[in-house]
């Protein structure tokens, strides 16, 4: 990130009200999209950039939680995006309900769709360090709830399996156990995470040791804890949250007795990732059909 180019194009995305972009839309007649093309795959290889969709003109780019967390203070303080965007949030959220609305047309009222907006803004907002990139986590948070609201209510298929990990930060265990099992158990297992008190950002030493194993790319970030989530979930893996957790009927509990690991050491926090995965493969050989 030492290339001015390369952050300026990061503050782009990050203030984006889509939250996500391909070379082509980004350079927007003005440069090169094959150099801007280079960039985004640059921070792709850092995990700063997920690869989402396979558009025409190219791969399409949304910036992680990491990139969020490590670069948000500094990327977007003095960058517009695309048009100007300014400091306006409640202009940025009038075009995510907008998006969403029609995402789920026929499924849920926009009424509906502007009150989750909302209040995932506030839920989000009480933690929020960094406030300009608000609305595109809002964006991902509402998203999620109203896909979980539209399993819950059987709006939706329930195809697969849900499982939700929850600990107190959904920044370590919750983490750990989520990133494993979208690595282990493929697209017939959904997974979401929450908190009972969420952080800020992952913890960046479990970042860390994840990534070392493989497990590293994840567009997760901290979230608080929500009905839907749960009514959609199948499984409830809870890891130190205690009585946070709702129980409702019809839901499989489990509770894992999981070390946190804020605080500690590389070996300490690999050993902890060593005990999630063997968890995780044993839940995984439980849901798998006999």
């Amino acid at each position: 990130m030492a290339d001015p180019a390369r952050l300026q194009l990061l503050a782009v995305l990050l203030t984006d009200p889509q939250g996500e972009a391909d070379a082509v839309r980004l350079a927007g007649g003005r440069s090169d999209p094959t150099a801007l093309a280079r960039h985004l795959e640059a921070m792709a290889e850092v995990d700063l950039l997920d690869r989402v969709a396979a558009a025409d003109d190219g791969p399409v780019y949304r910036p992680t939680h990491d990139a969020f967390a490590r670069f948000g203070s500094l990327a977007v303080g003095d960058a517009p995006g695309p048009g100007g965007i300014g400091d306006d949030h409640s202009a940025l959220l009038a075009r995510v309900t907008q998006r969403l609305s029609v995402t789920f047309a026929g499924v849920f009222a926009p009424e509906t769709v502007e009150r989750y907006v909302h209040e995932s803004y506030d839920l989000l907002a009480g933690r929020a360090r960094v406030r300009r990139h608000l609305p595109a986590l809002t964006d991902r948070f509402a998203a999620d709830r109203l896909a979980a609201l539209a399993r819950a209510e059987g709006r939706a298929s329930r195809d697969g399996v849900g499982v939700l990990f929850v600990c107190v930060r959904n920044s370590g265990r919750s983490q750990m156990a989520a990133a494993i099992t979208r690595a282990l158990a493929g697209p017939d297992v959904w997974v979401r995470t929450a908190g009972s008190s969420p952080s800020g950002r992952v913890d960046p030493l479990v970042r860390q040791v994840l990534a070392s194993r493989g497990w590293g790319r994840t567009a997760d970030f901290p979230k608080p804890l929500t009905e839907e989530v749960i009514l959609a979930s199948d499984v409830v893996v809870t890891m130190g949250c205690g009585d946070a957790c709702p129980v409702f009927p019809g839901r499989r509990y489990v509770d894992w007795p999981v070390l946190d690991p804020r605080g500690r050491d590389e070996v300490e926090v690999g050993a902890i990732v060593a005990d999630v995965e063997q968890r995780v493969r044993s839940l995984l050989d439980d849901l798998r059909p006999r």
